[in-house]
């Protein structure tokens, strides 16, 4: 039988207390403390999150939206023949549909298992597309994408004022989904 001492019941104490810290520590992080890395999915930015570059049964980006803190990290990693990831911005290609301002990026030619990554410093929402034209613009086809940084206001944004019909066959409808699904969030978000 053990014996307690008044040490032992220190102990004890002590280590209790900091398991209850931990714990809260733990449900804190959970819950999106502000050290907390989500899943990059929208509304829970991570710091880095990848993007799948497809051809089946269309060219597209899988997740078509991410959402990263300022600062994070964007993969796109090829798994179809050739893409390019683009920034939408008259620099690049098309209509500016990219934070004023922002440095703009065009991958070249993505050839299959290559990668391409780039990191977003300043909040806003980011629109991107593959310009790859074979039989038709993959564009056309829904090769668009989006990346949002931080807790940007919709209002300003480019990437959400601009007319969506100014876009290609398929990516008008993206990027209208894409605009409804970014306004609710970053509007839950401001609350």
């Amino acid at each position: 039988m053990t014996h307690l001492t008044r040490r032992n019941a220190i102990a004890l104490g002590a280590s209790g207390c900091l398991a209850a810290v931990a714990g809260c520590l733990g449900a804190f992080e959970e819950l999106g403390g502000d050290d907390a890395d989500g899943d990059g999915t929208l509304g829970d930015p991570a710091n880095e999150v990848e993007v799948r570059v497809t051809d089946m049964p269309n060219p597209s980006f899988e997740p078509a939206i991410v959402h990263v803190h300022p600062g994070g990290t964007v993969r796109w990693l090829v798994e179809g023949r050739r893409h390019t990831v683009t920034s939408y911005h008259p620099d690049t290609y098309g209509p500016q549909r990219w934070p004023d301002g922002a440095e703009t990026f065009h991958s070249g030619l993505l050839r299959s298992d290559r990668e391409f990554e780039w990191t977003f410093e300043e909040e806003g929402v980011y629109d991107y597309v593959d310009t790859r034209a074979l039989c038709a613009t993959h564009e056309a086809l829904g090769a668009v994408g989006r990346v949002v940084v931080g807790w940007p206001d919709p209002e300003g944004q480019p990437a959400l004022e601009h007319d969506v019909t100014e876009l290609q066959g398929r990516a008008t409808t993206i990027m209208r989904e894409l605009n409804e699904e970014t306004r609710a969030v970053l509007a839950d978000g401001a609350d």
